[in-house]
């Protein structure tokens, strides 16, 4: 069994109610921006700066981040372990933020050997735009790519049963490599153009104007395509071990 990226723009529409589900989505993903969509809002929080007000507002918008990362993870969950086709419904909002700030947090700290690299790399580079600023450029682009394929691996593993530590199961990680080598590589190709796909297509919206305001919408159907190819990858192995202590389907 290949991976499709077709299949997995066509995951999304499968269900009988993605819609709705998008919509909830984008809708969450909207209000972290709202600010800049409402110039009142922003010179409520803004001019002059209101602590109080931009304190309730970065824990709403936490809040909707922890949240978005939460059902992301268990669409993934939902289509490896219970082979489930459809997306997860959105009544389990607090179950997805706490799935979502386990995610943070194991990701925040698989992250840091390779923030350290980065900020190496920021602080070595020359400061004005010259020949001598290709390797670095080339080296941040070998060190984003090599951050994206590992850091796959360990959110599926994460996928499966929800625990932090998954995120440094080394080992567990090469198991699904092995044997699936092709596959592993198509998955990373995929995903990182898919993100080069939103970033084009939110760069044409942000310029339409009124257009701008699907951003929010169109990136969550992104990440979503994503769930499908990460479930893709991992169906290639036959025995899948999940201890998930909560389910939630």
């Amino acid at each position: 069994m290949g991976i499709s990226l077709k299949q997995a723009f066509m995951f999304v529409p499968n269900d009988s109610q993605w819609l709705r589900k998008i919509f909830i989505g984008g809708l969450l993903l909207f209000f972290p921006a709202f600010i800049y969509v409402f110039p009142g809002i922003k010179k409520l929080l803004f001019n002059p700066v209101n602590y109080y007000w931009i304190s309730i507002f970065a824990i709403f918008a936490l809040t909707i981040f922890l949240a978005v990362s939460g059902y992301f993870f268990k669409a993934v969950h939902n289509r490896i372990v219970h082979s489930k086709e459809g997306l997860p419904e959105w009544k389990y909002f607090s179950y997805y933020v706490y799935v979502g700030l386990k995610s943070y947090v194991g990701g925040f700290l698989f992250s840091l050997p390779f923030l350290a690299l980065f900020l190496l790399l920021a602080i070595t580079a020359p400061m004005t735009a010259s020949i001598e600023l290709i390797p670095f450029i080339i080296a941040g682009a070998i060190l984003h790519v090599l951050y994206t394929a590992f850091y796959i691996m360990m959110a599926i593993n994460f996928s499966l049963d929800f625990k932090i530590t998954s995120f440094f199961n080394v080992e567990k990680a090469f198991e699904f490599i092995k044997g699936n080598v092709l596959n592993y590589v198509l998955l990373v190709f995929y995903c990182l153009l898919l993100a080069m796909i939103n970033i084009v297509v939110n760069a044409i919206l942000i310029n339409g104007q009124i257009f701008s305001l699907f951003i929010p919408f169109v990136t969550f159907y992104v990440y979503l395509v994503y769930t499908d190819l990460f479930a893709q990858f991992a169906l290639n192995k036959p025995e899948i071990e999940c201890h998930e202590q909560k389910c939630f389907i």
